[in-house]
């Protein structure tokens, strides 16, 4: 049974969409969502761009101030995400806990750490470290690469001056963009 999904994501250095998404049912998990060849849409009548998602009740934030608009739907495209959160606490239940542990252990997977640099946007970009699990060569062939325990620096230039503040996010997890990957090292 389709449900909705409370999604963060982060479009631009300093512009943040927070909302909804339809997913096809509680157990679908958001990274899958937004690797799918096909996004699903509850209504896809909707649908105006091929390389979308729909987000329901969305608030955008710029810089993390009081300046925020809000839409009652809004179309984001895939290719301008630079990364995604969710609400990881209710959807990580001890169900998805347990397929996670069995999948890791049939596939072998090993956790590795990563080191990321993405491409600079308005003279801004970021510098992540987190944990991946799995082959990072053959997940890099997806649109977002899952990373836990993610460390997120912003570094900008403001002036003739760069300049670097720590990223705060709720559960240490993001889907990062592969399209925004400029540089990175496996460790």
């Amino acid at each position: 049974m389709a449900e909705q999904r409370s999604v963060v994501v982060v479009s631009s250095l300093g512009k943040m969409y927070k909302g909804l998404v339809d997913v096809p049912n509680e157990t679908y998990r958001t990274t899958d969502l937004f690797n799918s060849a096909s996004i699903y849409w509850r209504d896809s009548a909707q649908k105006c761009f091929e390389n979308a998602i729909l987000f329901r009740d969305v608030k955008m934030v710029i810089g993390g101030s009081a300046i925020s608009v809000k839409f009652d739907q809004l179309q984001i495209k895939l290719s301008e995400v630079l990364y995604f959160y969710d609400d990881l606490e209710k959807i990580s239940d001890e169900k998805e806990k347990m397929r996670a542990t069995s999948m890791t252990q049939k596939s072998k997977e090993e956790s590795q750490s990563v080191d990321i640099i993405t491409t600079e946007v308005a003279n801004s970009f970021y510098h992540l470290t987190g944990t991946f699990f799995g082959l990072f060569k053959k997940k890099s062939n997806d649109r977002f690469i899952p990373l836990t325990n993610v460390k997120l620096i912003e570094i900008y230039h403001k002036g003739d001056k760069w300049f670097q503040r720590q990223v705060e996010l709720p559960h240490k997890f993001i889907g990062v963009s592969t399209r925004h990957i400029e540089a990175m090292r496996i460790r």
